[in-house]
């Protein structure tokens, strides 16, 4: 009998052995503050080649549409836990707790080798023996615990070695005590990257050798900031050091591609790589958003829309690009489903990945994800992604605007990718899809709260469902309006209006709060109206004035219909208006066109503008006008209300 069960046990270990050599092995290599213009297959400003990451794209997919958290460490989080990094800590900077469940973890249940050569990033600060790679699902790390500016430390004329903390380069294994291997200095920050390439080959070959699956996670430190290069690339581009950089980049890729061959497991290799945020954005070594706006910590495209290729032979088709939604949160569900082991994406959390195989696989055309949410630290909403609109809930850009308290605004990213020009007003009928996203990860916060900040190890979260409510942003349509107050009779609305606050104090005594961001009435804060047989409204957008028309509306008002060309950035936008009296408020119904992206069928969306004068008791006594308008929710959307209330003339 006991011989029976050691044969069985036997031929047990040889099954599994088959089968985990026929798992596919995973290389995921995540660069670091590198803008999408930086890279040659993307158009790469600088002029420098990068063949080995254009190969990967040119033997798989290259993806134009790859989404990312703003900066480094919540983009890190989102990856290694497929969730948005809010839920995983209200001040995730301080550390992520023990609980969250990485991929690396998942993959060892499954009978992964797991490695990590790189940048942490994600332990908190003080997280040696405590909050290591090895603590969460690797095997063996080489790398730096934080991120490279530490790297400069030494350089400052006030750094007192014997009072501030110097940077190390650590290595670690499960089972043992972590230990510094050297200094992370200026001289090792140049060439940290392509010693992580060299310990990443070395874990590839003993695993090859073993014929054991592995999951290689090499997080480079490149082109953060002090973005100095190897010193066997410097001067090497004509680019300067951050062009020399991108090419040590390209160089360190290619040890790991070559190494793969070289070994024969390219084919049963999947490889991944791409950016973790947008461009560097401190000076000198300011990189490149490409064709966007924006860096990292900044949700405008530039940073968060970031260059992504993969590569796995056999099973993605070459030579595709596409511009479908990805979301780095993906990447977790998509390696699970590659490696055959769905179990491992968790069941009893927020999970905010989509297995995107199919869609890599070519087995359909489209992404399996419509939309992505871009959130501050505090988990408050800067912005909603939907197919190719982008809705801020609260605008923000290093760059002073020119209309800084437009806080809400839309754009067409396809017509106007560098977020230039709002549409809010042309394209109504988005703004109510994506509050309806932000609304359900509002809901997801109730069913399962977010990790508290400064939460340590074990921790244990709260019941499902005992979440206290959230409110993700602000906006005036979020607050029930006031009854309508009397409106004048016999309203004439002819003149110029506008937003500003009338007030009879000084500025030098006059307190003002934070404005509250707003959709608006649908026509802009500021714009003139004549009233006589008809209501014709006219506004300016765009100057020079003499060079560019105004936009104008007509709205007839013995009921017949009046068409408006509000075509921006592409045709056919024509919206069809009537009125009706309702006592003294003037009622506007406009039928905007949209087309259902799914079944491409053209539709009527209905806004309705309710317009008023209303008598006020403070100087300068002139009556206010009053726009009450009602955007209608489609496609799933909620319907949303503004009253906007006008002073006479342009103050």
């Amino acid at each position: 009998m006991k011989k029976s069960i050691q044969l069985f046990a036997f031929f047990l270990l040889i099954c599994l052995s088959v089968k985990a050599q026929n798992k596919p092995n995973i290389v995921l290599i995540f660069a670091d503050n590198l803008g999408i213009g930086e890279v040659n297959a993307y158009g790469g400003v600088r002029g420098v080649p990068t063949p080995n990451i254009d190969q990967i794209g040119q033997e798989g997919i290259r993806l134009t549409n790859f989404n990312v958290e703003y900066s480094c460490t919540p983009s890190r989080i989102a990856l290694m836990t497929g969730r948005y990094a809010v839920r995983a800590g209200m001040e995730y900077n301080s550390g992520m707790t023990l609980w969250e469940k990485t991929v690396a973890e998942g993959l060892k249940t499954v009978g992964y080798a797991t490695g990590f050569f790189g940048k942490w990033h994600i332990g908190g600060p003080n997280c040696e023996g405590k909050r290591e790679p090895i603590h969460q699902g690797f095997d063996e790390w080489y790398g730096i615990q934080g991120t490279s500016h530490l790297s400069q430390y030494g350089t400052f004329k006030g750094f007192d070695p014997n009072k501030q903390e110097i940077p190390y380069i650590w290595e670690g294994a499960v089972g043992a005590t972590s230990k510094k291997i050297k200094p992370y200095d200026l001289a090792a920050r140049r060439t940290i990257d392509r010693e992580l390439a060299e310990k990443g080959v070395a874990f590839m070959e003993k695993n090859a050798q073993q014929k054991k699956p592995f999951f290689l996670y090499y997080p480079m430190t490149q082109l953060h900031f002090p973005t100095l290069p190897h010193p066997d690339k410097a001067g090497t581009t004509g680019a300067g050091d951050i062009g020399d950089a991108m090419a040590d980049v390209d160089f360190n890729v290619g040890i790991i591609v070559k190494a793969l061959k070289r070994l024969n497991i390219d084919n049963n290799t999947l490889v991944i790589w791409c950016s973790d945020n947008g461009a560097e954005m401190r000076r000198p070594w300011r990189g490149s958003p490409g064709p966007y706006r924006g860096f990292y910590n900044s949700a405008m495209e530039g940073g968060i829309r970031t260059p992504c290729v993969m590569r796995w032979a056999g099973k993605i088709p070459a030579g595709r690009v596409s511009n479908e939604m990805v979301h780095e949160v993906d990447l977790f569900a998509t390696i699970a489903a590659a490696a055959g082991a769905n179990e491992i994406v968790p069941k009893d959390r927020a999970f905010d990945g989509i297995n995107q195989l199919p869609f890599l696989e070519g087995k359909q055309s489209h992404s399996n994800r419509e939309s992505a949410i871009f959130m501050e630290a505090q988990g408050t909403i800067m912005a909603v992604k939907w197919h190719d609109w982008k809705l801020w809930y609260h605008f923000k850009t290093e760059v002073p605007e020119s209309d800084p308290d437009n806080l809400v605004r839309l754009f067409d990213l396809r017509a106007d990718p560098r977020e230039e020009i709002d549409v809010k007003d042309n394209y109504p009928w988005v703004i109510g899809i994506m509050d309806k996203i932000a609304k359900d990860y509002e809901a997801s916060l109730l069913a399962f709260p977010r990790v508290p900040a400064n939460a340590a190890d074990p921790y244990f979260p709260p019941p499902m469902g005992s979440g206290n409510p959230t409110t993700v942003y602000k906006r005036t349509d979020r607050a029930a309006l006031e009854k309508r107050p009397e409106a004048l009779p016999n309203p004439n609305f002819s003149g110029s209006w506008s937003t500003t606050v009338l007030s009879p104090k000084s500025l030098l005594i006059r307190s003002e709060s934070a404005p509250i961001p707003t959709l608006g009435n649908g026509w802009g804060d500021k714009f003139s109206i004549l009233h006589t047989t008809d209501l014709q409204i006219e506004r300016v957008i765009y100057i020079p004035r003499e060079l560019q028309a105004t936009i104008n509306y007509r709205f007839a008002l013995d009921g017949s219909k009046t068409e408006t060309d509000l075509s921006v950035g592409r045709s056919g936008n024509i919206t069809v208006s009537t009125t009706a009296w309702e006592g003294n408020r003037l009622v506007i119904t406009t039928l905007f066109p949209y087309q259902d992206p799914k079944n491409g069928q053209w539709l009527k969306n209905k806004v309705i503008q309710t317009l008023w004068l209303q008598a006020i008791t403070t100087p300068p006594w002139e009556p206010v006008l009053v726009v009450e308008t009602s955007r209608e929710g489609v496609l799933g959307g909620i319907t949303s209300v503004t009253r906007t209330v006008y002073a006479k003339g342009y103050r």
